[in-house]
């Protein structure tokens, strides 16, 4: 119902599910007007389709409630958890959901905790993995012929690059045998760059050029590892998916991750640079460790599909239809 849209994946969805358009060139100091458009008319298009459910995926305050039932997936709290004030953006939402969704035990307990949510108002559905097409020929991935390590999305804040690139740079072995490629969260800053110079490790560092799902997939599976450092997840996708191709996972032991993770990933504390240095260590320059993990990721990875998280959100739907 949003007439008016960013995200190009809604672009490829069938067209008798969509409304509107997506805004592919945005024009400089628009974004309010577009955004105060897009609601109003969304607001008519679903006052007119009458729901008896409306499914909110975020927070945003402008959304009447009218007569539908409202559920609600709340992600994760970290905003909440790492504000010095009393931070509740969400508090609205909650208060007009009928039901919430939680991708994960840790993240419905801090719900719990911050929120003060009735538990009997909040169900786990764990996501799944994206299967992605099963093409090899992208040209960046043939020319790449470079042991390396994977890390995929945003870098910034609890992702907790920063102590991953710390711990490479300490390890003579990491950096003489090893790149860390990243795919995803725009170009490097000057911050960055900054620190891989100071840190002589500039030259072993790589970005990609394309951020689509065909490189993803393809860098996946031609990973020595992925690893995951993050302080903080709703659940965690990359670990999943990595694991559902037959790439190993060095993770932090962030507790949603090891939701999603379980036994099938080698874990550190995110905050230990030189733990983060000797987990990677002590896994990449063992092949029966290796192995082990690819096995259980697989195993592991196996658990969590989009048609179980579906049929899982069906069944809280029904109560309320």
């Amino acid at each position: 119902f949003a007439s008016i849209y960013l995200n190009e994946k809604i672009e490829g969805l069938p067209k008798n599910i969509l409304n509107g358009f997506r805004l592919k060139n945005r024009i400089p100091f628009t974004g309010k007007i577009f955004e105060k458009l897009s609601y109003e008319i969304c607001k008519y298009q679903i006052k007119k389709f009458s729901p008896n459910i409306i499914h909110k995926t975020y927070y945003s305050n402008k959304l009447e409630k009218l007569n539908s039932k409202v559920i609600l997936t709340v992600f994760d709290l970290w905003h909440e958890k790492n504000s010095d004030y009393n931070y509740m953006p969400k508090k609205n939402s909650l208060d007009i959901a009928d039901h919430i969704l939680c991708p994960s035990k840790k993240t419905k307990k801090d719900l719990i905790d911050i929120y003060n949510v009735d538990k009997e108002k909040v169900t786990v559905t764990y996501f799944g993995i994206e299967k992605f097409n099963n093409n090899e020929n992208s040209t960046y991935f043939n020319n790449l012929n470079k042991n390396y390590l994977l890390f995929v999305g945003a870098r910034s804040r609890y992702k907790n690059f920063t102590n991953l690139v710390k711990a490479f740079s300490k390890s003579e072995k990491l950096k003489k045998d090893f790149f860390i490629i990243c795919l995803g969260g725009g170009s490097f800053s000057t911050k960055e760059k900054r620190l891989f110079d100071e840190l002589n490790i500039s030259k072993r560092i790589v970005k990609t050029e394309n951020d689509n799902d065909e490189t993803l997939h393809n860098l996946y599976l031609k990973a020595n590892c992925l690893v995951y450092p993050s302080s903080h997840e709703g659940l965690g996708l990359p670990p999943l998916e990595a694991m559902s191709l037959g790439c190993p996972v060095i993770s932090s032991n962030h507790e949603a991750i090891l939701e999603a993770v379980g036994n099938a990933a080698a874990l550190f504390d995110p905050f230990d640079i030189d733990e983060i240095k000797f987990k990677l260590e002590s896994t990449l320059y063992s092949k029966e460790k290796i192995d082990e993990l690819i096995k259980n990721g697989r195993l592991q990875a196996k658990k969590f599909s989009w048609e179980k998280c579906a049929n899982e959100t069906l069944e809280i739907y029904k109560r309320f239809a």
